[in-house]
């Protein structure tokens, strides 16, 4: 008996499918790739997970300087209010996988939205660091808990040929939303205003929250992969319909679906390394780590560059960053275009290298500052951060939404996230600790490491020629 069987609508533009089982849905969806304006939405709204996790990174970048002042902290709390985030979402980020692998994705949206309304206004109205630190952790964990969810979403909402490319999107998305976080700071730094800026910039963040929240209400659903193994046919036929924009007639027969259940309980984190799954995670975990290492290492810390090279200026050290950022969101954007054409891999081995170039080169020249006029530092600096947006930056967390099977890809993708955030504490918490203690330069080439081992690792670790094309690591001629 057929799974699915599709009847043209004479009065009506919407096509109408008729759905036996579950199973029949699921294939339905794989033999049948489509986006529809809903979708588009649907997309958009799992980016506010991005777009919020970066705001914060460049919020908190341009303010840091004014916050320490207004609480008065020393040094080592410093280090720990910039890298909390990042160990409060390390510490969520493999939870938020299982759980969405388990209740569903629409949930935990609805959940994680309104933590990162409360977590930014906690953060703007601390009076001392211990408030300020556990708001922060629970925006970190807040974004822990929706990152795996929105990955693992967008993934399961476009077709095999197109999710690593327009997941990529996620790179510029970011990018842009620490021009943002920055450029808020503006018009305070223009009128000389610096006290208590940071908390006009974190703030802000709530607003943004706020939005995402309203837009998760109205629109979110359920993914229909994660429907039509998880719950009724007839709540995966209504997902399927309202996603899709499809009129489906549920004719039951239930042929196949005590499979889909067998399967369903199958699957955990152990699986990350069993077989084929093995060198997928060795790979996402390397990736993920360096990149989130170097990038929260050197690009939280912009700003902070930037003032070694034009000096305690706030306005041109906002204008450096924004430049900086503005470059690495045209990175991503090429990256996004590219990606179909040089394959995941390709992309990352491309822009690990410019890293790798630009690492070492600061690491010989400095970055400059006082008597020296030279603006080559900040030229590398930008390319360091362009080179990160094009490829490393999106392979971090698209590798592994597009990589893992539908089963695993929530615990998947929460893998990468932790494995990112341990990357982006350590960068967080030690960056100024070892720039104080060896310098700049020393710094850089320490930091050098990160990409090398990425590097090596792209060009060794595989898991067949067809499983490479199919997940987008290659492109066909590629592979």
């Amino acid at each position: 008996m057929t799974n699915t069987t599709v009847r043209p609508d004479m009065s009506s533009e919407r096509e109408t499918v008729v759905v036996h089982s579950r199973r029949g849905i699921l294939k339905y969806l794989e033999e049948n790739p489509r986006n529809t304006p809903r979708v588009g939405i649907l997309f958009a709204i799992a980016m506010t997970s991005v777009f919020a996790d970066a705001y914060d990174l460049g919020s908190l970048s341009i303010g840091v300087t004014s916050m320490t002042n207004d609480l008065h902290l020393t040094p080592t709390e410093v280090g720990f209010i910039t890298a909390s985030t990042a160990l409060g979402a390390l510490v969520s980020a493999l939870a938020g996988g299982i759980i969405s692998d388990r209740t569903g994705r629409y949930k935990l949206f609805i959940i994680c939205a309104v933590l990162l309304t409360i977590a930014p206004i906690g953060v703007c109205l601390s009076m001392n660091f211990w408030m300020a630190l556990f708001f922060r952790v629970l925006l970190g964990v807040a974004v822990g808990l929706d990152m795996p969810v929105a990955f693992s979403f967008m993934a399961e909402l476009l077709t095999k040929e197109t999710n690593a490319k327009f997941i990529n999107f996620w790179q510029p998305v970011s990018s842009f939303s620490n021009i943002l976080g920055v450029s808020i700071a503006l018009p305070f730094a223009l009128n000389a205003v610096t006290s208590h800026i940071w908390r006009f910039t974190v703030g802000f963040g709530a607003v943004i929250a706020i939005v995402a929240l309203v837009l998760r209400l109205k629109y979110s659903e359920e993914s229909p992969q994660w429907s039509a193994k998880h719950q009724s046919l007839e709540q995966a036929a209504r997902v399927l319909g309202s996603t899709y924009d499809l009129d489906v007639v549920v004719e039951p027969d239930d042929s196949d679906d005590a499979l889909v259940d067998e399967e369903k309980s199958k699957y955990g984190v152990k699986d990350l390394f069993r077989g084929q799954q093995r060198p997928k995670t060795l790979l996402v975990s390397i990736c993920a780590f360096a990149q989130q290492l170097q990038y929260y290492g050197v690009g939280f810390y912009i700003p902070v560059i930037a003032a070694m090279v034009f000096g305690k200026d706030m306005v041109s050290t906002i204008t450096a960053t924004i430049c900086a950022q503005g470059l690495g969101m045209i990175a991503g954007l090429l990256g996004v275009r590219l990606t179909s054409r040089l394959g995941l891999r390709r992309l990352g081995l491309v822009g690990y290298g410019l890293v790798l170039v630009c690492l070492v080169w600061i690491g010989l020249v400095g970055v400059g500052g006082g008597q020296d006029p030279s603006l080559l530092p900040v030229f590398l600096v930008v390319f360091l951060l362009a080179g990160t947006s094009f490829g490393p930056g999106p392979l971090s967390k698209t590798l592994a939404a597009v990589a893992y099977p539908t089963e695993i890809r929530g615990v998947g993708t929460g893998w990468s996230e932790t494995m990112g955030r341990i990357g982006s504490a350590l960068g967080l918490f030690f960056f100024p600790v070892v720039l104080a203690a060896i310098g700049i330069k020393s710094t850089m080439l320490l930091i050098a490491i990160c990409p090398t081992v990425a590097i090596i690792a792209l060009l060794t670790v595989h898991w067949g020629k067809k499983a490479d094309r199919q997940h987008n690591l290659v492109t066909p001629e590629a592979g």
